[in-house]
């Protein structure tokens, strides 16, 4: 059977049946040192590396289209921008909605969750989603949809979608949201 992506994994509802954490492949590379190591010298020379101005690295792109083009002034902000988005939303999977307590069986991976978000937090990476905050046509944020709620009594972020990611306050990633909006009144 083939291992579960890391999709598959976050989005699996019984969690319990696919959640391995994915073996790393250090006693393979380590194995592969050790016999280059012990290989006898090849009779053909090794080419020289190229020089650094021929070397053209493929660009990362991250897993999913961005909201809205943000300008990346350092190679790894997308690939950033999309590592905190998938720890936010295995954060977001391992709580349940109706209690907003961490679900039983995932205690023990949450707090490498956690551990994940200090340590971002450290950088000085900063995730923000709204969720029910006021919302505010002025916020990094695309808006894929207006809901009518009739809970709400002014638009309201109801769901996020992706976070707005920031790095010392320069925006990395533009957030998705789902706005609630009060539902219209009928005219008599």
């Amino acid at each position: 059977m083939k291992d579960p992506g890391m999709l598959q994994l976050l989005m699996a509802t019984e969690p319990k049946q696919l959640a391995r954490l994915p073996e790393a492949p250090l006693d393979k590379a380590l194995a592969e040192v050790q016999a280059l190591k012990n290989a006898p010298p090849s009779a053909a020379p090794v080419p020289p590396p190229p020089p650094p101005a021929a070397i053209t690295p493929e660009p990362i792109a991250p897993a999913a289209p961005a909201a809205a083009p943000v300008e990346q002034v350092n190679p790894l902000d997308a690939p950033l921008a999309v590592l905190a988005t998938n720890i936010w939303r295995a954060q977001a999977r391992m709580i349940d909605p109706k209690t907003g307590e961490v679900r039983e069986e995932m205690r023990r991976l949450y707090r490498h969750i956690e551990g994940a978000l200090e340590a971002f937090n450290t950088m000085g990476v900063r995730l923000s989603d709204w969720l029910g905050q006021p919302y505010d046509s002025g916020l990094p944020v695309k808006v894929l949809s207006f809901q009518p709620t009739p809970e709400i009594t002014r638009d309201t972020v109801i769901e996020a979608v992706r976070p707005a990611v920031f790095w010392q306050d320069r925006l990395l990633q533009v957030g998705e949201i789902i706005v609630g909006i009060p539902p219209s009144t009928p005219s008599k």
